[in-house]
């Protein structure tokens, strides 16, 4: 059995995607749909993770591909362990690719160590990743959150699903490197509950700000090409308040400008509106001061109000029918402004 500790040197034989916090031996999958990739020939694969203290329904989820193909899904169901990750098919050389469909705001999964039947990690067999770079920021839709669920289910996290966001269409579809910065019930000024302690733009900057709050992102480390900003469903019920309206939207324009700071050419596409009426005036608003003062490259398109006589409605959530319309309706609006 070869053991591997997340070092340098297994780092080497590793590709992650999205932002992935590193630190005393451990590397934590904390945003939805990142993940860990591996080249490996044996009999299995087992993985140890660590997690918070959570509750079942909070509960980090993983789904396991092999060689492209799914395989299975894994719930961290106790704080640390080891975890089967899949049998391999002897003297053959696999890919094991492990992606964590749940969100960054509700747990963690922080890989510590990989272990090896009767074979090895290989060096990756995977071209230079020149895959055109985006982000997805934004709140419970962009997570993927009750994908899977009933129409009114209560919550858990188990109905979660960051692969079948209307982000996870797009990005499959146009072939892009994609990041997710998302947290069920955050805002663009505040959250579901009208608390301005809980919003987007506090933790952006992080690489995962519910692990550890001093390590701050580096911007070069990926510079994005298009970037979506799906904020304002849970500032939507409180923005009847001046002062509250008046702050969303100053905090949505210092948003874009943090954006246009660290992001000197890429694309802002903001959006809204699958679960909330009236708010996109405010973002279009925004985006109108900003390009009037010299900003470029920023847009605004209003998605519609979910369907749910025809599509359905997943734990209060739109459906997976609605997340593949709102994937197509964004990039029917880039190929309109000839942005793709």
């Amino acid at each position: 059995m070869s053991e591997y500790l997340m070092d340098k040197e297994t780092d080497s034989l590793l590709y992650w995607e999205g932002r992935i916090l590193k630190q005393q031996g451990i590397s934590y999958l904390g945003y939805t749909n990142s993940s860990v990739t591996l080249n490996a020939e044996g009999r299995s694969v087992y993985m140890y993770f660590v997690t918070g203290e959570n509750e079942e329904v909070n509960q980090p989820g993983l789904r396991v591909y092999v060689d492209g193909k799914e395989k299975s899904q894994i719930v961290l169901d106790r704080q640390e362990g080891w975890y089967f990750i899949c049998e391999l098919e002897p003297e053959r050389e696999h890919e094991i690719r492990v992606v964590k469909i749940t969100e960054a705001a509700m747990s963690y999964a922080g890989l510590q160590r990989i272990k090896i039947e009767d074979g090895k990690i290989l060096p990756l067999k995977r071209a230079q990743d020149d895959r055109v770079k985006v982000e997805f920021i934004g709140d419970s839709i962009t997570c993927g959150y009750g994908v899977h669920g009933e129409p009114e289910s209560e919550y858990t996290i188990r109905e979660e699903d960051g692969e079948y966001s209307y982000g996870a269409f797009m990005a499959r579809e146009m072939n892009w490197n994609a990041r997710w910065i998302a947290a069920s019930g955050y805002g663009m000024y505040v959250e579901y509950t009208g608390n301005p302690d809980n919003n987007v733009p506090k933790l952006y900057p992080y690489v995962n700000w519910f692990v550890n709050r001093e390590v701050y992102q580096k911007p070069e480390e990926f510079e994005p090409r298009y970037i979506f900003i799906n904020l304002g469903t849970n500032d939507s019920g409180h923005l009847c308040k001046e002062e509250i309206r008046d702050n969303f939207l100053k905090a949505y324009e210092k948003f874009l400008k943090m954006l246009r700071a660290n992001h000197r050419e890429a694309v802002l596409v903001c959006v809204l509106g699958t679960l909330c009426s009236g708010v996109f005036p405010y973002v279009k608003q925004v985006v109108k001061k900003v390009r009037a003062e010299g900003m470029e490259k920023v847009y605004a398109f209003e998605l519609p109000y979910h369907d749910v006589e025809k599509d359905g409605m997943a734990s209060m959530h739109p459906s997976i029918a609605t997340h593949k319309k709102d994937a197509e309706r964004i990039l029917a609006f880039m190929r309109q402004e000839n942005l793709l």
